[in-house]
């Protein structure tokens, strides 16, 4: 039976377990069989991203036994023998906490009872028990570390200096603590929760009914009924709930919903549509390539369910770190006490904490990485893909359609991931002469090119790529091989197919190569962030605890302020802030069809991917001047023209009486129309 614990924290386990997907009866079985269980809270399933979320008392028994009882429940439902599975302790450690508003209730009281103990003449003993109380989860979870990892946590390091602190008599330091930590997981929980209601969301809206053409009839059917090649039919107003290619019609679609995209865009025949798309006007024929769960949206919100971000060897590292440091660090601060005797100095190391640094920027960052990139159409299967990817430094390609040479766009491709020093080969089973034209014509070095290759020769040229220490990624159009023979990350493209169901690290849902250097680009940004907001946690900690706990003597309570308003900064402030501009990353989307319109030759193409307006300005800006104002106008020059805001002609463009509307503003009363195919405004006028 196969299952995978995706995420776990106290009190809750989410676990990905396909089987959920295509048999109702065995979900069924699982969910009564869970919800049979004194301790358990609450069971959902979702069968689109074959998710089985459990929330449970998190004191009313172990993360561990709670584990082996939900594991033999997915067992009995299927009714297969029972074997258990244990959650790597490695894992574990990379698990962010979450907590609930009521949890703040003590923190609040013991902040509050410290603050007033003095003015009001509150017991001391009051005031520590208070503060016992609310520091309790860290010794449940340092003793629960102890008890059943046999080793000691970063938790144990927080609960002796907020004890130490407090037996010192200084209230007011563990006391901010506790409300600053439980206020974080509060917020992060419900960052959690909305993430997962917005995918379910993201999700419903596709499940609806649509206008299909079938036998040259319209009929309304159910989307789960839709196949790949129906037709299917949008009318101005409509969600789009599908992926693919229109075939007729013109429309004005926003994608706001799927990219962020504020500027409505203009589609017609042949150009791409995506699911979660509204058309704003017009009426579409479309054919279907993608549905539910396979759409780029669909993808999306799978990937915010799963949250598959912690598998990644950076967050290890910093685990294991975080795991070895803690003895030592106790050690040095008993050792500091032994010989100056200053108990807060000694234990101001101890709030360094890097235990949440990492982890912390590695949730919001990578997730949000691999959610923006799934919506532009590249499906990255975890974070530990998403960080090799950006180590890549050789590509291996198999001969696929991506590979034009007649595109210039493709050309160009190669020759910046050359710039980036990645190396690139070209394997063939063609002749030889074959394989090395098309290299020269990519601009591959013709010593990197194997023709008449066969499977073994692959298998050999990858194996030992990595053997040499090259970080490999595999370019294919198919996932038969194995692992290694695909290298550390394998890439496919599956522009007019379903996602492989043996999926490969990384599907690409078009024919276009530069969607690989859009998503190194991805992969290189989010690393980037990664060790950003490490720095924002790392750096102030050590200023603070280092030299003004230890050598300036400084209140604790500057202390607990910085240690954790860094971690605040980094969580939700800098980590949740857009990581990519679409001016700064390769531009995405199908090739560009010729104009036969001899007019347009040196006008921009129309691209069968939904370019923005300003890039097409940008582009018309760079064409030779041999038009002038009076044959055609980009839209900002037509707008200055006419006196109008140029959001105004976007809306009005398509509409039937646009060039009256125009000639009755225009200064000469000359009437314009729109050029779909160049995407420029005209008038005829000689």
């Amino acid at each position: 039976m196969l299952y995978q614990v995706v995420h776990s924290t106290l009190g809750r386990y989410r676990i990905c377990i396909p089987k959920i997907a295509s048999d109702s009866e065995f979900a069924s079985k699982l969910k009564n069989l869970i919800e049979s269980f004194a301790f358990v809270t609450e069971v959902r399933l979702n069968a689109a991203a074959s998710s089985l979320i459990v929330n449970y008392k998190a004191r009313a028994i172990s993360e561990t036994i709670a584990l082996e009882k939900l594991v033999g429940c997915i067992y009995q439902a299927d009714g297969s023998e029972i074997l258990l599975e244990e959650t790597p302790i490695e894992e574990a450690d990379l698990q962010l906490e979450y907590n609930q508003w009521q949890d703040l209730g003590l923190p609040v009281l013991s902040l509050s009872l410290s603050l007033l103990a003095a003015p009001l003449e509150i017991p001391t003993l009051m005031v520590m028990l208070a503060i016992a109380g609310a520091s309790m989860p860290w010794l449940n979870r340092a003793t629960d570390s102890l008890w059943n990892h046999r080793q000691p946590s970063i938790d144990l390091m927080d609960w002796v200096w907020m004890t130490a602190q407090t037996l010192r008599g200084q209230y007011a330091a563990p006391a901010l603590k506790t409300v600053m930590v439980e206020t974080r997981r509060t917020l992060r929980g419900n960052t959690t929760k909305e993430r997962e209601q917005e995918a379910l969301k993201l999700l419903d809206e596709l499940n609806q009914s649509v206008r299909v053409e079938r036998d040259g009839q319209e009929q309304w059917i159910s989307i789960q009924e839709v196949c790949t090649g129906d037709r299917v039919i949008f009318k101005a107003g409509d969600r789009i709930l599908v992926d693919g290619q229109i075939l007729k019609g013109v429309g004005a679609i926003d994608l706001q919903p799927l990219i962020g995209e504020t500027a409505p865009f203009i589609c017609t025949e042949g150009e791409e549509v995506y699911a979660s798309t509204i058309l704003l006007e017009g009426q579409i024929w479309v054919l279907v390539k993608r549905t539910g769960a396979n759409t780029r949206v669909g993808l999306a919100a799978g990937l915010m369910q799963l949250a598959p971000v912690h598998d990644t060897e950076i967050g290890a590292r910093q685990a294991e770190l975080a795991r070895s440091a803690v003895l030592p660090t106790l050690a040095f601060g008993g050792a500091f006490f032994a010989l100056t005797g200053n108990i807060g100095a000694a234990i101001s190391p101890y709030q360094l904490d890097f235990g949440s640094g990492i982890p912390i920027s590695l949730s919001t960052t990578v997730l949000q990485a691999l959610t923006y990139a799934a919506r532009h159409g590249i499906y990255i299967r975890s974070g530990r893909v998403l960080e090799l990817l950006a180590e890549v430094d050789t590509i291996v390609f198999e001969r696929i359609d991506a590979l034009n040479p007649e595109d210039s766009e493709c050309v160009a491709a190669i020759a910046s991931l050359h710039d980036q020093n990645i190396n690139t080969y070209l394997i063939d089973s063609a002749s030889q002469s074959a394989t090395l034209e098309l290299a020269l014509r990519l601009g591959i070095p013709p010593d990197q090119t194997h023709a008449e290759a066969t499977p073994t020769q692959k298998s050999h040229l990858v194996r030992g790529l990595c053997h040499q220490g090259k970080t490999v990624a595999f370019v294919t159009s198919e996932v038969g091989e194995t692992k290694l023979d695909r290298g550390h990350v394998s890439i496919v493209f599956a522009n007019n197919t379903e996602i492989p169901e043996e999926r490969a690290d990384i599907v690409i849902l078009n024919d276009d190569i530069r969607s690989l250097t859009h998503a190194i680009a991805i992969a290189k940004r989010a690393i980037s962030s990664i060790y950003e907001n490490t720095a924002i946690i790392v750096i102030p900690n050590l200023l603070m605890q280092i030299g003004g706990g230890m050598i300036l003597g400084w209140h604790p309570v500057s202390n607990v302020i910085v240690n954790n308003g860094s971690a605040i900064v980094a969580e939700f402030f800098n980590s949740p802030r857009p990581l990519f501009e679409t001016s700064d990353l390769p531009l995405l989307g199908n090739r560009a069809k010729s104009v036969k319109d001899k007019q347009t030759e040196a006008l921009p193409a129309a691209s069968n991917s939904l370019i923005p307006f300003g890039a097409m300005e940008k582009q018309l800006e760079k064409q030779p001047a041999n038009h002038t104002a009076k044959s055609w106008l980009k839209q900002r020059d037509l707008a200055k023209r006419l006196g109008v805001a140029s959001q105004l002609l976007t809306r009005y463009r398509i509409k039937p009486n646009f060039s009256t509307w125009t000639q009755a503003k225009d200064p000469d009363g000359i009437a314009w129309s729109y050029d779909l195919a160049a995407r420029c405004y005209r008038h005829s006028l000689p």
